[in-house]
C-alpha cells in the first residue's frame, strides 16, 4: 500500500478519536454549551463617570445646570411685602438697570437634586445693591426663585464676601455693617462685623424659609447686629417665616433675646420682628435669629 495512503487513513482515525474523547468529556462535566452561560468580559478599565443618573421620577440631579439664569423669571426683592418684576435686557421705570453675576450649585433643601445660587445686581445712579437669591429646582426641570435673599451687598451698607457650596445648601461670609460702631467707616469700605452663616431652605406651609444649618431652629436668612445693650432671660416663641400661625422652632424656652437693628432685609415684615437670642448661661456670640411678634414673649 503506498505509504501517504496509510498516514492519511491513520491521521483520520486519529482526528476522530480526538473529537470523541472530547465529546464525552463535556458530557462528564455536565456543563452547557449555551453561550448565555459563558462567563461575560470585565468591564473597561478607567475614570467613572461623573454625569449624575437621571432621577426615575425626575429631572437628572444637575439639570438646573442647563438653565440660562437670564431666561430665569427674576423678580427684585423690595422688602418682605413687596417684590417687583425686572427685566434684565433693559432698565425700569426709574432707569435702575440689572445684571447677573456667577452662580453657585448645592442642594439646598435635600431632594438630591442641585439648586442654584445666583447674585443679582442693581444699578440706580451710584446707588448700587446686590441680593443673592437661591432658585430650586422643579421637578419640570424649571426653576423656583425663593423671594427672600440670603446676602446682601450694599454702598454705604453691607457686604457680601464669598457665597460657596456646602452640605446642604450654601456657606455666606459677610461683614455686616453696624449702626453707631461703624457710623464713621467710609461707604467704600465694609462694616466691621463679621459674619458667616450656612444657609438651607425648608418648606414650611406654602413659604420657603430659609434656615440656619448649624441650627435649624433659627432663621437662614442675615441675622443682623443687635444693640450693645443688657437683656435678661424670656419666654421665646420663635419661628423661620415672618408670619403668625406658622410652625415654632422655638415655643416658650427661657432664653436671652435682644431685637436686631433694622435691615433692607428684614424690612417690610410688620408686626413680627426678628430677634436674636442664645441660650440662658450662654453668650451672644452662639445667638441665632429668628422671627417673632413682640407681643408673644413676656419677662421670665
Amino acid at each position: 500500500m503506498n505509504r501517504s495512503v496509510i498516514s492519511a487513513a491513520v491521521l483520520a482515525r486519529g482526528v476522530a478519536g480526538l473529537v470523541l474523547v472530547t465529546m464525552l468529556a463535556g458530557c462528564a462535566g455536565g456543563t452547557s454549551a449555551d453561550p448565555a452561560a459563558a462567563p461575560t468580559a470585565p468591564a473597561a478599565s478607567g475614570p467613572a463617570s461623573s454625569e449624575p443618573a437621571p432621577s426615575a421620577s425626575g429631572p437628572a440631579a444637575d439639570a438646573i445646570r442647563k438653565l440660562d439664569p437670564k431666561s430665569l423669571p427674576w423678580k427684585w426683592f423690595e422688602d418682605h411685602a413687596r417684590s417687583t418684576a425686572v427685566d434684565l435686557t433693559k432698565p425700569d421705570k426709574y432707569g435702575r438697570s440689572y445684571t447677573l453675576g456667577k452662580p453657585v450649585y448645592s442642594d439646598a433643601d435635600g431632594d438630591g437634586i442641585e439648586d442654584v445660587a445666583i447674585p443679582i445686581a442693581q444699578r440706580d445712579g451710584n446707588g448700587y445693591r446686590e441680593h443673592w437669591h437661591i432658585w430650586l429646582a422643579t421637578a419640570d426641570g424649571g426653576a423656583e426663585q425663593v423671594l427672600t435673599p440670603i446676602a446682601l451687598t450694599a454702598r454705604c451698607g453691607d457686604a457680601t464676601s464669598k457665597v460657596t457650596a456646602v452640605k446642604g445648601g450654601f456657606q455666606v461670609k459677610e461683614r455686616l455693617r453696624e449702626p453707631i460702631i461703624d457710623d464713621r467707616v467710609p461707604c467704600a469700605k465694609p462694616g466691621t462685623f463679621a459674619s458667616t452663616r450656612d444657609v438651607g431652605v425648608e418648606r414650611v406651609g406654602k413659604a420657603h424659609a430659609l434656615v440656619n444649618l448649624k441650627d435649624r431652629r433659627g432663621y437662614g436668612g442675615v441675622c443682623p447686629t443687635q444693640p450693645r445693650t443688657e437683656t435678661g432671660r424670656v419666654k421665646v416663641w420663635g419661628s423661620l417665616v415672618p408670619a403668625n400661625g406658622t410652625p415654632l422652632t422655638i415655643d416658650g424656652d427661657r432664653m436671652y433675646l435682644i431685637w436686631t437693628h433694622p435691615h433692607e432685609l428684614t424690612a417690610g415684615a410688620e408686626p413680627m420682628k426678628l430677634a436674636a437670642v442664645w441660650p440662658a448661661g450662654g453668650n451672644s456670640g452662639k445667638r441665632i435669629c429668628v422671627w417673632t411678634d413682640p407681643g408673644r414673649y413676656e419677662n421670665a
